[in-house]
C-alpha cells in the first residue's frame, strides 16, 4: 500500500520550518537565517520512499503584514492549509506563549479537514518539565476551541531528535495513491529561483536588520558555457534591488567589500549546488517601494500559487 500526499509546514517566523523541511529532504531548498520573514513563498520539498512519497511545503512565517509584500505571503500561508492531507505546526519550545498570533493559527487549522501534528521544537534547549508544559497548554487551548491534534511529537532538529517518529506519524495519516513527482525529484523550484535565494539569504546574514528585509532579487542571466579549457562555467547576472539609495550605500559596502563578500558567499554556494564553476555578476539598483508595487510582487505572488 503507497501513499501520497501533501503536509504544510506551519508556525511563527524562526520556529524552524525551513530547517525541518531541509533535513527532511537531505538537501537545501529553503534558505534559513535567524531574522524573522526569510521564507517569502510556500516551497516544497519532497521525500520519497518505498512506501510513500510526502510532498512537504515550507511557508513564510505568520505575522502580521505591512504591506502588500507581507499580504501575498500571508495569502500563500492561507492557501497551504486549505488543500493538505496534514498540517506540521512548528512551536519554538524557547518561546511557546499562546499569543494571538497562536490562537489564529490555530483556529485557521481547525477550519480545514487536515490532520495536525503539533512539533515541538528546540527541545535540547529547555528542561523537560517544559516540554510537558507546553504540550498541555497547547492541547488545552486547541480543544477548547474545538479541535484536536492527531499527534503531538516533541522534536530538535538540531539534535535529530525525535524527526523518525514525526515522518512515521505524518506518513500514517496520509491516503493512498500513486507517486506524483518521480522518485529523483526533491523540489518543485527551479535552479534560478534557488540561486536568488541563495543571495537573499547571504544578503541577510550580512546586512542590518532594517536592510535585508527591503530587497529582491532577480536573476537577469543565467547561461552555461564551456571556457577555453572546454570547462563548464556559468554566467550569471543578478540584481539586487533595494528601496532606497542609502540601503544601496549600506549593500556596497566601503570600496564594494560588502557586495563582494555577499557575492563571494553565494558564488561557493551556488558552484557547490551547480558542481560547476560560476561567474556571478551582481548589481545593485534601488526601486523605492518595491515592496507596495504588484510589477515587482507578480514574481513572487506566481510562486506561491
Amino acid at each position: 500500500m503507497f501513499k501520497t500526499g501533501y503536509i504544510s509546514v506551519v508556525g511563527k517566523p524562526n520556529a524552524g520550518k525551513s530547517t525541518l523541511v531541509n533535513q527532511l529532504v537531505g538537501f537545501k531548498v529553503a534558505i534559513t537565517t535567524p531574522k524573522p520573514q526569510t521564507t517569502r513563498f510556500n516551497i516544497k520539498g519532497i521525500i520519497t520512499t518505498e512506501t510513500s512519497q510526502m510532498i512537504f511545503t515550507d511557508t513564510p512565517g505568520i505575522h502580521k503584514p505591512k504591506n502588500k509584500l507581507g499580504e501575498y505571503m500571508m495569502k500563500g500561508v492561507a492557501n497551504s492549509i486549505n488543500c493538505v492531507d496534514v498540517i506540521i505546526y512548528m512551536v519554538d519550545a524557547t518561546k511557546p506563549r499562546i499569543d494571538t498570533t497562536s490562537e489564529k493559527i490555530m483556529e485557521d487549522m481547525i477550519a480545514t479537514k487536515s490532520k495536525v501534528i503539533l512539533a515541538i521544537n528546540k527541545i535540547d534547549k529547555v528542561e523537560k518539565s517544559k516540554i510537558l508544559t507546553i504540550m498541555s497548554e497547547y492541547n488545552s487551548y486547541m480543544e477548547s476551541i474545538g479541535g484536536k491534534f492527531c499527534e503531538i511529537i516533541p522534536i530538535s532538529i538540531y539534535k535529530q531528535d525525535g524527526l523518525d517518529v514525526l515522518v512515521q506519524n505524518i506518513e500514517k495519516y496520509l491516503p493512498e495513491g500513486e507517486r506524483i513527482y518521480s522518485e529523483d525529484e526533491i523540489t518543485d523550484i527551479s535552479e534560478k529561483d534557488i540561486i536568488e535565494e541563495i543571495i537573499r539569504e547571504k544578503a541577510l546574514n550580512n546586512l542590518e536588520e532594517e536592510v535585508p528585509h527591503g530587497i529582491i532579487v532577480e536573476v537577469e542571466k543565467f547561461k552555461k558555457r564551456k571556457n577555453i579549457e572546454k570547462k563548464s562555467v556559468y554566467d550569471i547576472d543578478v540584481n539586487i534591488i533595494c528601496e532606497k539609495t542609502s540601503h544601496k550605500a549600506i549593500i556596497i559596502g566601503k570600496e564594494g567589500a560588502m557586495l563582494k563578500k555577499i557575492g563571494t558567499e553565494a558564488r561557493r554556494e551556488i558552484e557547490h549546488m551547480l558542481e560547476d564553476k560560476v561567474n556571478l555578476k551582481l548589481w545593485v539598483k534601488v526601486r523605492q517601494n518595491w515592496q507596495e508595487s504588484d510589477i515587482y510582487l507578480n514574481n513572487i505572488k506566481n510562486k506561491m500559487n
